[in-house]
């Protein structure tokens, strides 16, 4: 099976999984509030009454709290169960993830929730019956009690409104937190429109508050999001230093004695499902109604404007529907989300890296193809100058056997012609002889004809200094250069060229150009011809001024061969063979000759430590403003 139609095989099964269980663990922790309607769970009074919480006071203090509370209760409903029998209260401390599934699965009767999520199962027709509010000591209001606050650590100068939150790293107690993280989000729809994507990231980390302060305070977080009244109850109990955490965003609050960020909503409610009899519901009011106020100001009272909590809790934290089946459907998607949200990314994943793994080989073999034309144009245009250099070197050797030649005949041709003049003029004083005058005559006539011969041969050479002009001898170094890289492009030797930027001398391009790529093939084939670490060939060309009247350009070849001995370095002014298996031993004699064609000097010396250096000194061209 293909890699892709496993992912795809994953995905599905996850789904349908999803889709058939039946969670009794409640939901996961999100923005959106999802709870399963009890529809297949059908209980009834059976006497005893289980209330559950989730600490609703910091620090320990709520257990004291519920447990007056149950007190008082189990007094008040003395005979008010089945046949007059006493009701037995028992309490049920829960996470608050947990009790939300408590409330759902019936586990418990009386429950005390925050004011969204009780607005929650009331308009999911979940079965459930307010009784009272919880008024906190610092609200002088029950229904303007609940809220969040943005801290940041004193020294962060970054934030100071709700508005430069934006892409802040924050910590908050859990996604479901009516009174923190939802709370929150409604003050940032003040300033975005898309407030669930506000923050550039954002960490839950349980319900308590010291662990978002701590994740602050430790540099982990931007920003930490607590209940109201949450920062100042643990600074009051030692465990934030007073002054280390700043408020964002602080808001005029009149009958509250803690700061908040955001607007205010009511407090905790408590409330009992609807199987609960209504005779018991009535005692549990009757008796929380009339419960003295404790020591740590927690009262209950009446407050139950939810007005505000529901527009929250719709906009934020669910879709009101009565439909039992969407609410249980909700349940699977909030348990299993994360297994959803990976098989679908996994499955996006594999087509991705299919598409990519596509784009990959298509730009790679488009590369490729690039590569092999761009081979084989450098493998033409290497094919061309490696013909050029033949034609080159071909023409240069002609030239000089054409010169030789024309040098060497013109001599015994004009001792022929003096002979055959002497012969006449002899002759002629012995007495007329028409044969010898015609043998003489014809003798001079031969002796002429090889004489013009010779003369064009001659005047082949002749024209070859008839042929030099101005040319920028730096141009022309460069495009030997070229064609010698073309030709030893194969060779590990490093080649290096330092030249002015223009060198204005009178010559032949073709019998210039010549020099330097022979001079530079010597070079090549001193550094293969022995054992060179480093082989390398520098190419200078620069300008001698050491006589006033005489600027010249010198041109220098150097490698870092082998040392030459003293007969081999000697032989260099007159070779007479070739050290190359195909060499004719004319090279030097052709570049020699062509340097005093063009009134140059060709020099060579040792270099430092090891290897030659090959000179080339021309006269350089007078400008209008130097004559």
């Amino acid at each position: 099976m293909r890699p892709s139609a496993m992912l795809a095989l994953l995905a599905a099964l996850l789904l349908s999984t999803a889709r058939a269980a039946t969670p009794e663990a409640g939901v996961q922790e999100d923005a959106s509030i999802a709870i399963e309607t009890p529809a297949k769970v059908v209980r009834h009074f059976d006497g005893s009454l289980r209330i559950g919480y989730a600490d609703p006071l910091d620090l320990g203090q709520g257990s004291s709290f519920m447990e007056s509370l149950a007190a008082r209760l189990e007094e008040s409903l003395r005979g008010a169960g089945k046949g007059g029998a006493d009701v037995s209260v028992t309490l049920h401390k829960y996470a608050p993830f947990d009790l939300q599934t408590a409330v759902v699965s019936h586990e418990v009767d009386l429950f005390l929730v925050t004011s969204g999520y009780y607005i929650y199962l009331s308009d999911m027709g979940a079965g459930v019956e307010w009784i009272s509010t919880l008024k906190p000591p610092q609200a002088t209001d029950p229904e303007r009690a609940a809220g969040s606050v943005f801290v940041v650590r004193a020294d962060d100068t970054r934030y100071n409104q709700v508005s430069d939150l934006r892409t802040a790293f924050v910590a908050a107690a859990g996604m479901a937190s009516f009174d923190g993280w939802i709370t929150a989000l409604d003050e940032v729809a003040n300033v975005s429109q898309y407030p669930k994507n506000f923050f550039g990231k954002t960490t839950f980390l349980g319900a308590s508050g010291l662990s978002v302060a701590r994740a602050v305070l430790e540099r982990d977080a931007d920003v930490g999001i607590l209940r109201v009244c949450e920062l100042e109850t643990l600074t009051a109990a030692g465990l934030v230093e007073p002054g280390s955490l700043r408020v964002v965003g602080e808001k005029s609050q009149q009958g509250l004695a803690c700061v908040s960020s955001t607007e205010l909503f009511p407090g905790l409610a408590l409330a009992a499902q609807t199987y609960v009899p209504e005779d018991v519901r009535r005692r549990i009011a009757a008796a929380v109604y009339s419960m003295p106020v404790p020591e740590s100001g927690y009262r209950w009272t009446l407050a139950n404007d939810y007005r505000n909590v529901r527009r929250v809790a719709e906009k934020f934290a669910y879709a009101p529907t009565n439909k039992a089946s969407d609410a249980r459907f909700s349940v699977v998607e909030e348990r299993y989300k994360y297994a959803l949200v990976l098989g679908f990314l996994i499955l996006a994943a594999s087509m991705l890296y299919s598409v990519s793994v596509s784009k990959i080989v298509a730009r790679r073999t488009k590369a490729l193809v690039k590569v092999i034309d761009e081979k084989d144009a450098l493998e033409d245009h290497a094919r061309r100058d490696r013909e050029r250099l033949s034609q080159l070197e071909r023409a240069g050797i002609v030239s000089e056997l054409s010169s030789m030649i024309a040098h060497e005949l013109r001599q015994p041709v004009a001792s022929l012609i003096n002979y055959a003049d002497g012969l006449s003029l002899y002759l002629g004083g012995k007495g007329h002889d028409p044969v010898i005058d015609e043998a003489t005559r014809e003798i001079g006539r031969q002796a002429e004809r090889v004489s013009s011969i010779v003369e064009r041969v001659r005047s082949y050479a002749r024209q070859k200094e008839g042929l030099q002009r101005e040319i920028d001898f730096c141009a022309v170094v460069k495009s030997a250069y070229s064609t010698f890289r073309s030709g030893a492009a194969s060779s590990s030797v490093r080649v290096s060229a330092d030249l002015v930027d223009a060198a204005p001398i009178e010559g032949d391009p073709l019998e210039l150009e010549l020099f330097v790529v022979n001079t530079l093939k010597n070079a090549l084939h001193a550094l293969q011809s022995g054992s060179v670490e480093h082989p390398e060939i520098r190419l200078r060309l620069k300008a001698d001024l050491s006589v006033e009247n005489n600027p010249r350009w010198v041109l220098e070849v150097e490698d870092n061969g082998l040392p030459l001995d003293d007969k081999k370095f000697a032989e260099l002014s007159h070779p007479v063979t070739s050290e190359k298996f195909e060499g004719l031993g004319l090279g030097l004699s052709i570049c020699r000759v062509i340097a005093e064609r063009h009134r140059g000097r060709l020099t060579f010396r040792r270099a430092e430590p090891r290897g030659l250096v090959v000179s080339l000194s021309l006269p350089q061209v007078r400008t209008a403003e130097a004559a």
